[in-house]
């Protein structure tokens, strides 16, 4: 028989073992791609959301005293940036070179100034002139008197037209200028206008209200002019990154380069930039993200891999007869393997390919090692069969026994290998706990393979104890009346639970929970974290509202409970017999209606008391005697130590030194009341646009009563911004690697769950010819359909069962023993993550099982009909 004729008689089988080739070739390419291209975005976004002092590098000059400066820099702007460190030259999108003023004073020439005129700087920017439209007036062209253009939006503000002269005063000097033209942006997303945006500010006597900070624009020969009389002008060189060229892969690199470009400045020169320090916090992210992922995507390919080599079993077994018939004829080993080898050629690398391509067309960046482990993947796929086949070839037989019976009493060997598995196991979990997955120089091979290897121990201990209660609970079943529970578990006996299948789907399993577990404790933390930062249904922040803010917020709809509070930072405290120790955060808050998990020391504490109680933090306690002196707000306040926490709601998870008083039992004057910063909202439905509304005539409240004048509509110094606590428990999710970390999650346990049905199914193709045979025979003795099934469900019920139980306390220990080596707090908002399971996820795993069963009947049913077993009595016909 030709090659291509076994292949088309031997199809189901060679096609079951190409499928999952291909699964795995997939596996090892598209969700890893995935995750990356989510690791990419989410660093994107995290260097999207940095002000321009921050993102960009900027290069500023620095000039001696007297020093003249005569705006001259633009033709070193190129020569910075081929300087600039590997890879930023090739990053940078755009470069301008800004001769700039300081922040000056600006008022109507000839006018004195007042005591808090608004301020401006006034800039020559390379590039300006092509991003901007004329909407009034003319651009500048310097001469005697310097001319400037101002935008749009800060004219209105400043009260600006075309044809005033303004002056501009600095503490060096004072200079006349004339504005002739008014400006929109072409494009007000262009970054040339990221560190040019108009910005109300608060006075420095709060009583005077607020002023505007604006960016004129000039000309050379202005910025010249205008910088020599205020004697305040300065060079600046600002390069934009273009985040969409930069990858996750890249950011130890970047870091390291902009570390370098901070210490080795161009001459006279040095660099403002935050972005290594967001870089290098991001690296942590995506060093613990690729953990998880190295992780998971281990268990998911062991498991596929362990489909394979069980595909390949079964295809061996099915043809036992004829590899005995093959030996028979003289025949050698290698005769039966190079056959099985030569089939496989023909079928199983297309399939492999196939599904190796079809995960390259997932958006996302490939892993460093795909082609190694889509080699991997098509090495064991193609050599899987042959091998079995070899095995098989070597004690041919024509009696088609069950191949999946096992040993009760395993040999030396054997048990020496279970041993050394469970003992590699456990040093592998003590190791990782020691140094982590990644030490720095990337994830190391064998400590990834820790939870597999965790998960094969626990099979190989379930295999050796299991058979102990399954005899216990035949012998049971076979003083009750009826033969189905005692066949059924007297078959699972003389198989101990398939011990391939039963490895495959341990590990699946234990994937799968371990998944669930990690996600459940990381929401759970992250539930804790939003509600240390959001104590209410929502926050207001603001920079100081009136006293009666909270009432007037309460009075809305849908609010039921409105609370006033103060966080006072740089409160100066001292203890009772020791002087000023230290500045920390007072919270002041009336602990009796604020709804907060406060102790009942606070909550029922009332006015007229020689002290205050109060909740302090544990570092400020071991300073303090039990009690002392707190300033919050200009006056002191006596307390004594109540409670030591170390989190408080309301404080964030940032907080470390921290102080928490009751405002209704301290005594406050009612001509020094404490004015609140922040307002709890407690309700459901109600609208945010009109509470931050309501806020903010509150702050215009409060201004007011300082200033002694109505404070009009137009911006706030410090607007009042509205958080609700979904939102901010939503955004911990969209942070940095976030994405990244919930795809890697989800697929693992979708993956995890089908790849466990698929074990299943395998399981019962692995015995299905020997109970057809055993089928066939108690047809004839009266049994029915439906008798023949739940015999089925009694013999895989215990190997379900079993790998329920050995995965899911597998999977639900690994995060307990390996967590600290997987830096679980770095997505959890600096909230300790202890180790959670859903209730939902646990019932997951029993949905799964139950899908299991219905599988297994499904599969069986479709092998019975192909194997006719209707007339193996009659016909005297050997299934094989």
């Amino acid at each position: 028989m030709s090659v291509l004729h076994r292949v088309r008689a031997f199809a189901g089988q060679l096609a079951l073992l190409a499928v999952l080739g291909a699964l795995a070739a997939f596996l090892v390419s598209g969700p890893v791609r995935l995750a990356n291209g989510r690791t990419d975005d989410g660093l994107r976004g995290d260097i999207g959301k940095l002000p321009a002092a921050s993102r960009d590098l900027t290069y500023s000059g620095i000039r001696m005293i007297g020093e003249p400066n005569r705006a001259t820099g633009a033709t070193q702007l190129e020569p910075i940036r081929r300087g600039l460190p590997a890879p930023l030259p090739g990053l940078v999108s755009d470069g301008w070179y800004i001769a700039e003023t300081e922040l000056s004073s600006i008022r109507p020439a000839g006018i004195e100034p007042g005591q808090c005129p608004d301020l401006v700087r006034v800039r020559w920017q390379t590039g300006a002139d092509r991003a901007v439209e004329l909407v009034g007036g003319r651009a500048p062209r310097s001469r005697a008197t310097p001319e400037l253009m101002i935008g749009r939006d800060a004219a209105a503000a400043l009260g600006i037209k075309v044809g005033d002269r303004v002056s501009l005063g600095s503490p060096q000097g004072t200079a006349e200028a004339a504005v002739v033209g008014v400006f929109a942006p072409l494009d007000a997303a262009n970054p040339i206008w990221a560190d040019q945006e108009l910005a109300p500010s608060a006075c420095p006597d709060p009583r005077e209200g607020q002023r505007s900070e604006a960016v004129l624009l000039t000309d050379q020969g202005g910025a010249v002019a205008i910088g020599a009389r205020l004697e305040n002008l300065g060079d600046r060189w600002r390069f934009r990154l273009d985040e969409r060229r930069i990858t996750a892969d890249r950011v130890r690199d970047l870091t390291k380069a902009v570390a370098g470009a901070r210490r080795r400045p161009p001459e006279r020169t040095s660099l403002q930039s935050s972005l290594d320090t967001t870089l290098a916090r991001f690296d942590e992210q995506v060093l613990a993200v690729r953990a998880l992922l190295a992780v998971v995507q281990a268990g998911i390919l062991a498991t596929a891999a362990g489909l394979v080599l069980l595909a390949a079993r079964l295809m061996a077994d099915r043809r036992r007869a004829e590899f005995a018939l093959v030996r028979a004829r003289g025949g050698a080993v290698r005769t039966v393997a190079g056959r099985t080898l030569r089939e496989t050629l023909i079928v199983v690398p297309i399939a492999v390919a196939a599904g190796w391509l079809a995960g390259t067309q997932l958006p996302g960046r490939p892993a460093d090692g795909e082609p190694l482990l889509v080699l991997a993947v098509a090495l064991l796929a193609v050599l899987a069969a042959p091998g079995y086949a070899a095995l098989v070839a070597r004690h041919p037989s024509f009696s088609g026994h069950r191949s999946d019976v096992a040993s009760l009493r395993p040999g030396p060997r054997r048990l020496t290998a279970e041993a050394f598995l469970v003992l590699l196991a456990a040093g592998g979990i003590a190791l990782l706990r020691r140094r982590g997955l990644d030490a720095g120089a990337g994830v190391d091979p064998y400590l990834i393979t820790v939870p597999v290897l965790l998960a094969l121990a626990a099979s190989v201990v379930a295999l050796r104890l299991v058979p102990f209660p399954l005899r216990w609970a035949g012998n049971l079943a076979a003083r009750a009346r009826g033969a189905i529970a005692f066949l059924g578990l007297s078959g699972a006996g003389r198989a101990p639970l398939h011990s391939g299948p039963l490895a495959v789907l341990v590990v699946a399993i234990a994937t799968g929970l371990f998944t669930g577990t990690v996600t459940s404790t990381v929401g759970a933390a992250r539930d804790h974290a939003a509600e240390l930062a959001i104590p209410g249904d929502a926050t207001v922040t603001g920079y100081r509202f009136a006293a009666d803010t909270a009432q007037r917020i309460a009075a809305l709809p849908h609010v039921t409970r409105a609370s006033s509070m103060l966080l006072y930072q740089g409160a100066r405290v001292r203890g009772d017999t020791t002087p000023l120790l230290t500045q920390t955060l007072a919270m002041v808050v009336d602990a009796a209606t604020a709804g907060l998990d406060l102790p009942a020391a606070l909550t029922g504490a009332r006015p007229g008391g020689a002290a205050v109680p109060a909740i302090v933090s544990p570092r400020l306690a071991a300073q303090l005697a039990g009690g002392g002196f707190v300033e919050v707000q200009g006056r002191e306040y006596r307390f004594t130590v109540a409670q030591v926490r170390s989190a408080v709601p309301g404080l964030g998870t940032e907080a470390r030194d921290f102080m928490v008083l009751p405002q209704q039992a301290m005594p406050i004057p009612d001509f020094q009341p404490i004015l609140p910063n922040r307002i709890l909202v407690a309700g459901d439905g109600f609208d945010p646009d009109r509470v931050r509304q309501t806020a903010d005539d509150g702050q215009r409240a409060q201004l007011a009563s300082l200033t002694g004048s109505p404070q009009k509509d137009g911006k706030l110094a410090v607007p009042a911004v509205v958080t609700t606590r979904s939102d901010y428990r939503a955004s911990l999710e969209k942070r940095g690697v976030n994405g990244a970390l919930s795809f890697t999650f989800a697929a693992g346990m979708i993956a995890a769950a089908a790849l466990s049905l698929t074990a299943v199914a395998l399981a019962v193709l692995t015995g299905a010819p020997a109970r057809g045979r055993t089928l066939s025979r108690l047809r004839t003795m009266g049994l029915s359909a439906r008798q023949g099934r739940r015999l089925l469900v009694f013999e895989i019920l215990p190997l379900i069962g079993v790998a329920v139980l050995a995965g899911g306390l597998a999977g639900f220990a690994l995060p307990a023993l390996i967590g600290p080596a997987l830096g679980l707090g770095g997505f959890t908002s600096g909230v300790a993550a202890g180790t959670t399971l859903d209730p939902w996820f646990a019932g997951g795993v029993l949905a799964v099982a139950a899908l299991a069963v219905l599988a297994a009947l499904a599969v069986e049913n479709v092998a019975n009909r192909r194997l006719r077993l209707g007339t193996v009595l009659r016909l005297g016909e050997e299934q094989s």
